[in-house]
């Protein structure tokens, strides 16, 4: 076990406002140090992995399902696996957030975001 400088660890994009930075995994959970920045929606989609939010700055408009919630500072959101969800920035700044993926997700591991499209 060793602690890691994450502020050496480069950001990519998951989509065109939002960079990402891995800056952990284990053998059950990956977590990613998260900016949205103001623009367009990240589009809906999915993937197995449950995930847990926790913003550390900003506001941002989750659609979880059929379901609507705002987040801010300070405030922690699940999503369950396979739930449909996107995020709106509906602040004037960036919207920053921890988020934690259980099991662990490859993909972001290896610097690529592959959600499972929804079939429509």
């Amino acid at each position: 076990m060793s602690a890691i400088d994450t502020s050496k660890i480069s950001f990519w994009q998951t989509h065109p406002n939002c960079d990402v930075r891995v800056v952990g995994s284990g053998e059950r959970i990956t977590m990613l140090y998260s900016i949205a920045h103001p623009g367009p929606e990240i589009p809906e989609h999915k993937h197995p992995h449950e995930q847990m939010v926790y913003c550390l700055q900003g506001e941002g408009t989750y659609r979880i399902g059929d379901r609507t919630v705002l987040v801010r500072k300070d405030y922690a959101l699940l999503i369950p696996p396979n739930v449909p969800h996107s995020l709106k920035n509906t602040s004037k700044e960036d919207y920053i957030a921890i988020e934690v993926f259980s099991p662990v997700r490859p993909d972001l591991i290896r610097g690529e975001f592959t959600p499972e499209k929804l079939k429509e």
